[in-house]
């Protein structure tokens, strides 16, 4: 339950946070501090900051004497764990003393009690089974079976070493992603947002359907930078939401095109909600490389969406949206083109192969000067101390979980759980990769209800991806499979974070908003398997190979969204909307004559059922 602090305590979580997101960003720029400080700092400031925010439970409006006693106990475990690391690495590796074991049971203790504040209670139990099973390994059955492990060790892998919640997760985000969220609230700070939005808004004016796909172009520069669907969802929601109402979009209907529009950005580099970097570093691949290879079917997936949204407008005869008092593209681009100079800033530094932290610093101190250009949007040092804030408590809805998604992923890896449950999904589909992809899926929207998008392709990935590449998957096109059904729960009911978010500001229900926003985002469920037969989308190919199967998607998705919406020129009848849909399968598959049949079918169809003047079709 999150409070509304008042008092001296929001002047404590103010500077907390400030000292939180200076101190990263001047190792960004700067270099570590030393390795056990830069993990630990990362833990202890999450921690304390969501023991200040967030209540034990409904009734804890204020922070009370058992928040501080949580708030000083993390403190001390992890302060501990920073001065005494060194020593334990050298000195007693293996053989932890009893303040060790006992700081450990502290810092496992408070980082559970964080989550669960934040996220609820389903983090909570996936890590105590997950290090339950640790010590009961010997009665699991079948496969999950193994030799089980003491207490002792235990707690001391999941605390004392860089392997627990001190390791690659807690490293990736206090190394990669916290400067980027710094640098997206320093956009934000410098009029970055608002000119995003009004940019959607002009650009879009006299499309149909104009506030909805204005929701797309919206969301997609918004969310490739702050990489987070909900916050995606309340920065452009307030916006568009309301002006597709008032051109003839339901509630629900508006806050699900919202959704599945906010959904995109966590496939849109730079940020990528930090799926970038993780699968930079689980997958032993370049950030770049990885970012590059996500930028084709993160558009694609815009494309998708936008023309669901055209299909479902002329559908419902939404007219098209010819506001006068929004100024033409052309004179908002003049007012604010320079607001994309920061992220060419970041492409350009990493093609001269500079770090991702060091691209974000120069371009966080880019953003800065160019804020000055506007006399409104100058960044001053109180604001720019509001943006390290803002950037630290917009952490902490990941941030929570970054510790317990550590324990997690070393309880697997003592265990070998990975293979083990690689093996049960290759069994369990009888090693057919497109029920294996279902499988994937299905987990992925079971475990993505309680934890965010990043922390669900950390745990599908160590199911997935042995499964994958054991039926032929590339590694890394197999962890990209991972990233991209982890956003399958972001609008997939009954637990759509995203369709949640969008319902509350389109005042509508949130079970219909999640199945309107499943409606639009429909591509979430087949580029899965695109990427697994078809890696050339993920530029892994010849150029001829990659550029036909892009031509090829440019054509097919009109098609299949036309089939989806029931509209095609004119309304569909359910027998007319399988036959396209049909066409559209078909034109997918990369397959020269399976497509020329395809768009053969199609032309007939067109001249049959649409052009003939005698004919009507009836309403779907």
């Amino acid at each position: 339950m999150k409070r509304e602090l008042q008092g001296n305590w929001k002047k404590v979580f103010y500077w907390i946070s400030v000292a939180m997101g200076a101190f990263y960003f001047y190792t960004a720029g700067f270099g570590l501090v030393s390795t056990e400080s830069h993990r630990g700092m990362y833990l202890m400031f999450n921690s304390v900051l969501c023991l200040i925010l967030y209540g034990g439970s409904k009734r804890s409006k204020k922070v009370g004497l058992i928040d501080i006693a949580l708030i000083l106990m993390s403190i001390v475990t992890f302060g501990y764990w920073i001065k005494q690391y060194p020593s334990y690495a050298i000195y007693r590796f293996a053989s932890p003393n009893i303040y060790d074991t006992v700081f450990g049971v502290v810092a496992i203790i408070v980082l559970l009690e964080s989550v669960r504040r934040v996220m609820g209670w389903v983090l909570v139990i996936i890590t105590t089974v997950f290090l339950g099973q640790l010590y009961y390994g010997p009665y699991l059955p079948g496969i999950l079976s193994h030799r089980g492990f003491s207490l002792v060790r235990i707690i001391e892998f999941s605390y004392s070493t860089m392997e627990g919640m001190f390791g690659v997760v807690t490293d990736t985000f206090a190394t990669y992603v916290i400067p980027f969220i710094i640098f997206g609230s320093i956009l934000e700070v410098s009029g970055a947002g608002e000119f995003f939005i009004q940019l959607a808004k002009s650009a879009t004016k006299n499309w149909v359907g104009g506030p909805a796909k204005m929701s797309v172009l919206a969301s997609g520069l918004i969310g490739s930078i702050t990489g987070s669907s909900a916050a995606n969802v309340v920065t452009t929601g307030v916006f568009t939401i309301p002006m597709m109402k008032r051109v003839g979009f339901k509630g629900e209907e508006a806050g699900g095109i919202e959704a599945a529009a906010s959904t995109g950005g966590q496939y849109l580099p730079p940020v990528m909600g930090a799926g970038a970097f993780l699968l930079a570093v689980f997958s032993e691949t370049s950030y770049l490389k990885v970012a590059a290879m996500n930028v084709v079917p993160a558009l694609l997936y815009f494309y998708w969406v936008g023309w669901s949204i055209h299909h479902r407008a002329l559908k419902m005869n939404i007219q098209v949206n010819r506001d006068e008092e929004i100024p033409p593209a052309k004179e908002t681009l003049k007012k604010g083109w320079y607001y994309f100079l920061p992220m060419i800033t970041i492409v350009v530094l990493l093609l001269m192969h500079y770090s991702p932290p060091f691209c974000a610093f120069y371009s966080i101190l880019l953003t800065i000067a160019l804020s000055w250009i506007n006399p409104k949007n100058r960044i001053t040092p109180k604001r720019f101390a509001d943006a390290l804030a803002s950037a630290a408590k917009n952490n902490l809805s990941v941030g929570a979980t970054i510790g317990v998604l550590g324990l997690v992923l070393s309880a697997i890896v003592l265990a070998g759980l990975g293979a083990k449950f690689g093996a049960l999904v290759v069994a369990l589909s009888h090693g057919n990769l497109f029920i294996a992809i279902i499988l994937i899926s299905v987990v992925s929207t079971l475990v993505g209800m309680g934890a965010t998008q990043t922390g669900t392709y950390i745990v599908v990935s160590l199911v997935a991806v042995p499964a994958l590449t054991s039926m032929g998957v590339s590694h890394l096109v197999a962890h990209v499979i991972s990233f991209w059904t982890a956003g399958l729960s972001n609008v997939t009911p009954p637990v759509c974070v995203s369709a949640y978010a969008a319902a509350s500001i389109a005042d509508a229900d949130p079970m219909k908003t999640g199945v309107c926003g499943l409606k639009y985002s429909t591509m979430l469920y087949v580029a899965p398997f695109v990427f697994a037969y078809f890696p050339q989308m993920l530029l892994q190919g010849t150029p001829f190979q990659i550029i036909y199967i892009f031509a090829l998607y440019l054509l097919a998705t009109p098609i299949a969204t036309a089939a989806l919406q029931g509209y095609w020129f004119k309304r569909l009848s359910l027998p007319q909307r399988l036959f396209v849909g049909a066409i559209g399968f078909f034109v997918l598959i990369p397959n020269m004559l399976y497509n020329a049949l395809a768009f053969g079918a199609l032309g007939l169809f067109h001249y049959y059922a649409v052009n003939r003047p005698k004919n009507t079709l009836t309403h779907a």
